[in-house]
C-alpha cells in the first residue's frame, strides 16, 4: 500500500490547484440549485451548438478561430448555438411542460482543429473534448471563457422553474494523436498532455476492442482519447472539484457520459461528495443493447450501490426495435424490459428513459411515420421513469443522411413553432403524466402484451392508471377479462392518441376495452387499493438522495403518509423524523444500519407501505485499488471482495453485495480491483470466490485488517490466505 503522509499530500495537492483559481470551500459549500423530487421530472435534451445563437460574438473566436460554419454544412463544425441562445428561448421550453433541460458540455473544448481522414475540419462542437474542465468553452459562453452566460442561464432557469443537468466528460480529454494532444489545463495554466504525461495524469493503454472486458472498459481508450487516471490523486481531486465548481454555479444535476468507460469505484466515491452536499441529480451514460448485455447486471450493481439514475437503454432499444419499419417489432419485448428492471433495480421509476439521443439516429430516421412518433412518446410520457425529449423532436426535426447517424442526429434546430402538433402532443403529454399521481409513482405491471399491443397498470396505492397502446395499422385491439385493480364501473379515458375517446368497463373486477388501430388510451380511477378500513395506502415515490453516508439528511417524497406522525423504519432500525408531512418525510439516515436497505413507512393509522431501498456509507468514499497475484483460480471462477464495509457488501457475499469481480489487468498481470472505501475507517476484507452461478467455492480463512487513508488515492496488495 502506499500512504505516506495522507494530509501533508492534500494540502500539497490542493496547494497546486489554489493558484488556478479554485477556492478550496468550493468543495463544501452548498449549491444553489432546485431540490425536489426528480423522478417527477420531464427532461428537455439540448445539444447546444445546433439549439439557438443568441449571440455572434463567440461564433469565431480569436483562441480558437477558423472552427465556426456559419452556412451549416460542414457538420462537425461550430455552428452558432450557444447558453445565451438557450436562455432566449426558455420560454418556449417551458411551454412544452417540461421541468428540466439537460444540456451538452459547457466545459473549455480544445482551440485545434481535429482534422479527419480527408484532411476536413472537424471542431469540438459536441463538447466532449476537454481541455480545461474549470472553465467555459468560448463558443457557448464568451470569449473570455468566463461562467457570465452559464450563471445567467441557470438564473433564468430557476426562475422558470427549470432545472439545468450538466453533461461532464470525466473520462477523457481530447484526441492525443493530433490537435493538441489530449492536452489538459486548469484555469488557463497547462498541466499536461498525453505524450508529455510525467505526472501520470493519463492512462497509456491501447484502444478498447472487447467491449465487455471490464479491465479495457475502464483503462483502455475510446475513439483515440486522452484517457483520464482517476486513480492518480490529481486528477481524483482536479474532477472532482470540476464538478463541484459547476453544482456551485447552480447545476441540479451532473451526467456521468462514458460511465462504463470511466473508473466505475470513483465514480461512485464522486457521486458521494455530490450527496454529501445535499441531493443532486447523478445521470449515468452506460451504453448497453438490451437486457441480454453482458454487463447488464455490473450496470445494475454501479446504479444501486453508486445511487446513478442510469440512462435506460434496453428500454429505449426495445422501444425503437418494436416501431422499426413499416411491420415493426414485439412490444412483448418493452413489456419484459419493464419487468426485469423493476426488479433489479433499487427504484426503475429513477431511469432515465427516452426513444432517441444525440448518439442515436432520430426516431423519425428510423420510422418516418409520425402517428409512430406521437405513440412513441406517449409511450414513454406514460411508462415508469423520468422521460427525456431529444430537441426538436416536437418539430419532426431530422436528417437522414447516412441513416441518420452521428452527426446527422444533430442537426439545425429549424423551427420554434408552439403550434405544430408535435409540441402540442408533448404539452399534453407533460399535464397528463404531472396530474396522473400513478404516471409518476406508480409502479408498472403488464397486463397484456403482444406483438402490437401492450397493456399496463400504473398503481400508487389506492390511485391507478391503466394505459393501453396498440400500434397496429388496421386491426382494433379487443380485450377482456384484465385484472386491473379498479373497482367496477366505468371508466371514460382519461387520455386518447389516434383513435378517440373508449370506455374501459369493469365487471366483477375484470376489465373490458377496446382500441382502434395506431391509438393509446389511459384510463384512471381513485379506487384500485385500500388499507385498513379503506384508509389511503401510503406510496412512496422516491427517496433522495439514494445514496447517502450515516448521519446524512434524506427526505421520502410521495403521498397519504398522513399529517399526523406514523412509524419510519430503515434496514433495523425505527428512526426518529425531522419532519413528517401527507406528501413528505425528512429524517436523517442511520449510521448502524448500512449499505443497501429497506425503508418501510407505516401511517398513524397502521397502512404500511410498499418498501423502497436506501444504500448508506460509513462517510467520505476513497478510491481504493486491491491487487491480488496469488489467488487459487479455476476456469469460469471469479474474485470478490467482502467485509465490514458497505462497498464491501457488509460480510455478504452474494454477487451483488460484495465488491467485484476482481478483473485481470493485461498490464499488471494481476488481478485488481477499485473500491470505494470509507475514509479513515478500519476494515476487514476477505477475498471469496465464486463460480459462474454465484455460489461460494472458497474463501479465505481470515480477513486482512486494512486501515484506509483519510485522503487520497490509494493501492493495497491482497495474499491469498489459506
Amino acid at each position: 500500500m502506499t500512504a505516506g503522509r495522507p494530509l501533508l499530500r492534500l494540502q500539497a495537492l490542493i496547494a497546486s490547484l489554489l493558484p488556478l483559481g479554485l477556492a478550496l470551500t468550493n468543495l463544501f459549500q452548498p449549491a444553489p440549485a432546485l431540490a425536489a423530487d426528480y423522478n417527477r421530472d420531464i427532461v428537455y435534451q439540448i445539444f447546444t451548438d445546433r439549439f439557438f445563437s443568441g449571440r455572434s460574438d463567440n461564433d469565431d473566436p480569436s483562441q480558437s478561430s477558423g472552427l465556426f460554419d456559419g452556412s451549416h454544412k460542414n457538420w462537425r463544425a461550430y455552428w452558432g448555438g450557444d447558453l445565451a441562445g438557450i436562455k432566449a428561448k426558455l420560454d418556449y421550453i417551458k411551454g412544452l411542460g417540461v421541468t428540466a433541460i439537460w444540456i451538452s458540455p459547457v466545459i473549455d473544448n480544445i482551440n485545434k482543429a481535429d482534422n479527419d481522414v480527408t484532411g476536413k475540419m472537424v471542431a469540438p462542437y459536441h463538447g466532449y473534448h476537454a481541455r480545461d474542465f474549470m472553465r467555459v468553452e468560448e463558443h457557448f459562453g464568451d470569449p473570455a471563457n468566463t461562467f457570465a452566460d452559464f450563471d445567467a442561464l441557470i438564473e433564468a432557469a430557476h426562475r422558470a422553474g427549470l432545472k439545468v443537468f450538466v453533461d461532464m466528460p470525466f473520462n477523457h480529454t481530447s484526441p492525443y494523436n493530433h490537435g493538441e494532444y489530449g492536452a489538459l489545463f486548469s484555469s488557463g495554466q497547462y498541466r499536461s498532455d498525453v505524450e508529455n504525461d510525467k505526472n501520470k495524469y493519463f492512462n497509456h493503454l491501447p484502444a478498447v476492442t472487447d467491449f465487455n472486458n471490464r479491465f479495457q472498459l475502464q483503462y483502455h481508450t475510446i475513439f483515440y482519447l486522452g484517457d483520464l487516471n482517476q486513480e492518480n490523486s490529481y486528477i481524483d481531486t482536479y474532477l472532482k472539484i470540476a464538478a463541484q465548481k459547476l453544482r456551485d454555479h447552480g447545476a441540479d444535476g451532473t451526467r456521468l457520459d462514458a460511465a462504463k468507460h470511466t473508473n466505475w469505484a470513483w465514480q461512485e466515491t464522486l457521486s458521494s461528495l455530490l450527496y454529501e452536499k445535499g441531493d443532486h441529480l447523478i445521470l449515468g451514460e452506460w451504453w448497453m443493447s438490451g437486457l441480454d448485455d453482458p454487463l447488464y447486471r455490473d450496470a445494475v450493481k454501479f446504479a444501486n450501490r453508486g445511487g446513478v439514475s442510469l440512462f435506460d437503454f434496453p428500454l429505449a432499444m426495445a422501444i425503437r426495435e418494436a416501431f422499426k419499419g413499416k411491420a415493426g417489432g414485439d412490444l412483448q419485448a418493452v413489456a419484459r424490459v419493464v419487468s426485469r428492471e423493476d426488479i433489479d433495480f433499487n427504484d426503475s421509476r429513477s431511469l432515465l428513459t427516452f426513444i432517441d439521443n444525440h448518439d442515436l439516429a432520430r426516431f423519425q430516421s428510423i420510422n418516418p411515420d409520425p402517428k409512430d412518433l406521437h405513440l412513441a412518446l406517449a409511450l414513454l410520457f406514460t411508462s415508469r421513469g423520468i422521460p427525456i425529449v431529444y430537441y426538436g423532436t416536437e418539430q419532426y426535426l431530422h436528417d437522414d443522411t447516412a441513416g441518420g447517424e452521428d452527426p446527422y442526429d444533430r442537426p439545425w434546430m429549424n423551427s420554434f413553432d408552439a403550434g405544430s402538433p408535435g409540441y402540442t402532443l408533448i404539452k399534453s403529454l407533460s399535464a397528463l403524466r404531472s396530474g396522473c399521481p400513478p404516471l409518476v409513482l406508480g409502479r408498472q405491471e403488464t397486463l397484456h402484451a403482444a406483438a402490437d399491443d401492450y397493456v399496463f397498470a400504473r398503481r400508487a396505492g389506492s390511485d391507478c392508471a391503466v394505459v393501453a397502446l396498440n400500434k397496429s395499422r388496421d386491426k382494433t385491439l379487443r380485450l377482456e377479462g384484465l385484472q386491473t385493480g379498479l373497482a367496477d364501473g366505468v371508466y371514460p379515458g382519461k387520455f386518447a392518441l389516434g383513435g378517440g375517446q373508449s370506455e374501459l368497463v369493469v365487471r366483477d373486477g375484470l376489465g373490458r376495452l377496446e382500441v382502434a388501430p395506431q391509438s393509446l388510451i389511459v384510463w384512471a380511477g381513485d379506487n384500485c387499493a385500500k388499507g385498513k378500513d379503506g384508509a389511503a395506502v401510503p406510496v412512496i415515490g422516491a427517496v433522495r438522495p439514494p445514496k447517502v453516508a450515516g448521519g446524512t439528511s434524506v427526505t421520502v417524497y410521495g403521498r397519504g403518509f398522513g399529517e399526523t406522525q406514523g412509524k419510519l423504519t430503515v434496514g433495523d432500525e425505527t428512526l426518529s423524523v425531522s419532519s413528517w408531512h401527507d406528501d413528505k418525510i425528512v429524517f436523517n439516515a442511520p449510521r448502524k444500519s448500512l449499505g443497501a436497505v429497506r425503508v418501510d413507512i407505516a401511517t398513524a393509522g397502521g397502512v404500511d407501505s410498499v418498501p423502497v431501498k436506501l444504500f448508506v456509507s460509513e462517510g467520505r468514499l476513497i478510491n481504493v485499488r486491491f491487487t491480488c497475484e496469488d489467488a487459487p483460480l479455476q476456469e469460469g471462477e471469479q474474485i470478490f471482495l467482502t467485509g465490514n464495509a458497505s462497498s464491501l457488501g457488509m460480510g455478504r457475499t452474494t454477487w451483488m453485495d460484495a465488491a467485484g469481480p476482481m478483473i485481470y489487468s493485461d498490464d499488471e498481470r494481476k488481478y485488481i480491483l477499485c473500491v470505494p472505501m470509507p475514509a479513515g475507517k478500519t476494515v476487514d476484507v476477505k477475498m471469496v470466490i465464486l463460480d459462474r452461478a454465484g455460489s461460494v467455492v472458497k474463501q479465505e480463512s481470515a480477513a486482512h485488517k486494512y486501515q484506509v487513508p483519510a485522503e487520497g488515492s490509494w493501492q493495497n496488495n491482497l495474499n491469498w490466505q489459506k
